[in-house]
């Protein structure tokens, strides 16, 4: 199944403007980079324009052929969910728009007495100026590639002084709100960005293994493919966030909707209005309640217009399931006694001091018990060593320290704890 918000693509067309000085370039946009998606849309582009097409209406009003069709100018409008435009490169503009200027008038098939297309102008017209996306993740990458001295690293407050594989953004030249940050190939790492560095962005986050993102901002979407044994935390998203391809993975978000494909072994904590989409490849997901927050989480969740009511996190659909097949093959809901609140060890200035998105109360009772249990060990610890010497007293903090330690080791988590510390120093670090 074929879903055009995801392609990619472009149109380029040259004209001049009777408004305007000169000639102005002008390009169609679409916010992912796949060259298959672009192939696919030359080819099929006139199918896709006969479903928009009015079978009554002809433009010319004489049916004589299918390539007389006239195309409603509202349903070219709504083109723009797969194809979008620039006139300038700063800016972002609807095709339909572009199609109705003077320069653009012949070659577009737009009659302004009938207020729609002829099909066969408007296919042609958009085919002949196809172009990938510049603002895709494609692009991004070449032109990384091609600026001498690009740095490595994103700028922010948060960034560790280790490479963090291959990062790129498309900040210093796309449109606002087209702006894209890519993550490849980062390894063993605790990466940590905030609004100030990618507040609205789309963010695509490819073949990593074995590190934690904090994406704390408003985004626009997040994709997440072939990586596995990653911890993502994001703040609210707007569009949606994806997983593809993926093994081993805890996420933390609260998105529109969530898309997830060929993955397994993998945790879900999520807050969510619409029903979690499992596609095919999907065994072993774990899905639970969010259960997180951080200072600007109820700014960033209104910034995306995503509300904590309702939260369909528990209701997913499974697309794959053949007909009698249980839905245990593809994922359960966290059992209460394994739930715990996730902590994001950074402070920043914000109103929001619990999760605003409500827990069910199981999950919420689990808690509680895990916070009983935790005073009643600590009690009982002071309770027996509460009457030794000093030295015992000392010996056995050691002796707990040490065993801790090597818990963390064995577990992976000693690292994550160690860039955090590194991040810590250096926020800290007089400028």
């Amino acid at each position: 199944m074929v879903t055009f918000y995801f392609s990619s693509i472009a149109l380029s067309v040259y004209g001049s403007q009777q408004e305007g000085c000169g000639k102005r370039k002008v390009n169609f946009v679409r916010v992912t980079e796949e060259h298959s998606h672009l192939q696919f849309l030359v080819n099929q582009l006139p199918q896709i324009l006969s479903l928009l097409a009015d079978p009554d209406s002809y433009h010319g009003g004489s049916p004589t052929s299918a390539s007389d069709q006239a195309i409603p100018h509202t349903s070219v409008q709504s083109l723009s969910l797969i194809i979008a435009g620039t006139l300038d490169g700063d800016s972002v503009t609807g095709i339909d728009e572009i199609a109705q200027i003077q320069s653009q008038l012949s070659t577009s098939g737009y009659s302004k007495l009938t207020k729609s297309f002829n099909i066969s102008k408007l296919s042609s017209w958009i085919q002949k100026h196809l172009v990938a996306d510049p603002f895709g993740v494609d692009a991004c990458i070449a032109r990384r590639r091609h600026t001498p001295g690009s740095p490595r690293k994103l700028p922010g407050p948060h960034v560790l002084p280790l490479s963090v594989g291959k990062t790129a953004t498309n900040s210093t030249y796309a449109p606002e709100g087209h702006g894209l940050v890519l993550f490849s190939q980062v390894s063993g790492q605790t990466i940590v960005r905030d609004s100030r560095d990618i507040a609205h962005s789309g963010v695509v986050i490819k073949r990593s293994n074995h590190c934690t993102f904090y994406l704390l901002a408003p985004l626009r979407f997040v994709r997440v493919e072939r990586c596995r044994g990653i911890t993502l935390v994001l703040g609210s998203v707007r569009d949606f966030v994806k997983v593809n391809h993926c093994q081993d993975m805890q996420v933390h978000s609260v998105t529109r909707r969530l898309h997830v494909s060929d993955c397994s072994h993998s945790t879900l904590h999520t807050c969510t209005p619409t029903r979690p989409l499992l596609l095919y490849g999907v065994t072993d997901v774990t899905l639970a309640p969010y259960s997180t927050c951080y200072p600007r989480l109820e700014e960033d969740m209104h910034a995306c217009g995503v509300a904590p009511h309702p939260n369909l996190w528990n209701k997913p659909l499974c697309s794959s399931l053949s007909e009698g097949q249980s839905t245990s093959s593809c994922y359960k809901l966290m059992d209460p006694e394994n739930f715990f609140a996730f902590a994001i060890p950074f402070t920043m200035p914000g109103r929001t001091t619990s999760c605003p998105c409500p827990v069910p109360l199981q999950y919420s009772a689990a808690i509680a018990r895990h916070e009983s249990r935790l005073v009643e060990v600590r009690d009982s610890v002071r309770s027996v060593i509460g009457s030794e010497s000093k030295e015992k007293k000392r010996e056995f903090a050691e002796a707990s320290r040490e065993a801790f330690k090597e818990w963390l080791r064995e577990t992976g988590h000693l690292r994550e704890i160690e860039d955090l510390a590194d991040i810590h120093r250096a926020t800290c670090r007089p400028s």
